[in-house]
């Protein structure tokens, strides 16, 4: 259902017969709607595995911010949304509430199936919208007509935010943090990654979807992988990543993270865990440099050599930065060696010249160190660090 103008949509809206308009409180006094908040949400969806939480806004709204683990599924899309709005705004309340039904009724098809690619039948709904009113409700109503049992979020995504953002305004960061520090490409994202397979960890790159550096968005693109659009999101993330982490059944008040300045890309990591990143004790990560060029390689490239046109459009984008740091004759034999897909030679260079020369390991001792040409055995490590704490790092 199109409208080439908002004059085609007000006509539309007016041919609306009066007895045909239900409000929203009517529709759903035929249904048990259960809420649940925030605080339980918190403990039930990182601890669980047969939960299923569902966005019910539109596209655009859960591409700028969203709850880390939920699908979309828009009760109304974004124009359908816009058309709404207009409506509930310059002309009656009831008939947008009619507009949206239209809108969303044709959707249970595609909902079905939804929910049958999602496994729905095996695990706990959650639905939510922005503040916990109509577009959730009525998304609960189409699982509850397909047979499936579900609630809402009551609050919505906003009483998340409000979580967050509680969390991040306390004075001190209440667990303890082992930082995984360690030169550019000896693969402390590796061991985070790895690790947090089973120890909870603080993955700042992942929430970030960056891997903070100049070229840090690059290992994301070549992958596909949706960029994170806010400041708020990425302290959604970080947040989402400390509840699973403290809801595991092995929290021992630690959490590992990897070394970062304060920024990851474009987003501040919030003060507080980054001062206690600060005051961390450090594990030390080492690496051949074979073996850290191969592995940069791989990340920013790609097998397939996808990474090698953003990586040429960020060189030459930010030229003037790098020939001060570089020089001009590095500059220059750095961007041919990058324009002819001489990537182990491009990468050798800016470890060498740019990256080992900036980026220098924190002046901490570090509790020990580990290699990762070999992963298994720094794996153990680790592991035996960990299952010796007794609640204090």
């Amino acid at each position: 259902m199109e409208f080439k103008t908002d004059k085609d949509l007000f006509n539309y809206v007016r041919s609306f017969p009066p007895d045909s308009v239900q409000s929203l409180k009517d529709i759903f006094s035929r249904y048990i709607l259960r809420e649940v908040d925030i605080t339980y949400l918190l403990e039930v969806i990182y601890k669980k595995d047969n939960i299923l939480l569902i966005d019910s806004r539109t596209e655009k709204e859960y591409e700028e911010t969203s709850i880390p683990s939920s699908l979309n599924f828009p009760v109304l899309n974004n124009n359908e949304r816009h058309n709404v709005g207009l409506v509930f705004r310059k002309y009656s309340s009831t008939a947008a509430v009619k507009l949206a039904i239209e809108y969303a009724e044709p959707k249970t098809e595609k909902l079905k199936d939804f929910l049958s690619s999602n496994k729905a039948g095996k695990k706990e709904i959650f639905v939510y919208c922005w503040r916990g009113g109509g577009r959730s409700k009525y998304l609960s109503k189409l699982i509850y007509d397909l047979g499936y049992e579900c609630k809402t979020l009551a609050g919505g995504i906003k009483s998340y935010r409000r979580a967050v953002n509680k969390f991040w305004n306390k004075n001190v960061f209440p667990y303890s943090l082992t930082e995984i520090t360690g030169l550019t490409g000896s693969g402390k994202t590796e061991i985070i990654r790895l690790i947090s397979k089973s120890y909870p960890t603080i993955d700042l790159e992942l929430a970030a979807r960056h891997y903070s550096s100049l070229f840090g968005y690059v290992p994301y693109l070549i992958q596909d992988v949706p960029a994170v659009k806010n400041q708020s999101a990425f302290e959604n993330n970080i947040y989402a990543q400390i509840i699973s982490g403290i809801n595991s059944h092995n929290f021992k008040n630690l959490f590992f993270i990897e070394s970062e300045s304060k920024k990851v890309g474009d987003f501040l990591i919030p003060a507080i865990l980054f001062n206690k990143l600060n005051s961390s004790h450090c594990i030390l990560v080492e690496s051949s440099f074979e073996s850290r060029v191969e592995r940069i390689v791989n990340d920013y490239f790609g097998n397939d050599l996808r990474g090698l046109e953003p990586m040429l459009t960020v060189f030459r984008e930010k030229e003037k930065f790098f020939r001060k740091e570089l020089s001009n004759k590095i500059y220059e034999i750095t961007l041919f060696h990058l324009t002819n897909a001489n990537v182990s030679e491009f990468t050798e260079i800016m470890l060498k010249e740019y990256y080992d020369k900036k980026y220098k390991v924190k002046p901490k001792t570090p509790l020990f160190k580990i290699n990762t040409d070999n992963t298994s055995e720094s794996l153990n490590q680790i592991k035996n660090y960990y299952e010796n704490i007794n609640g204090k790092e």
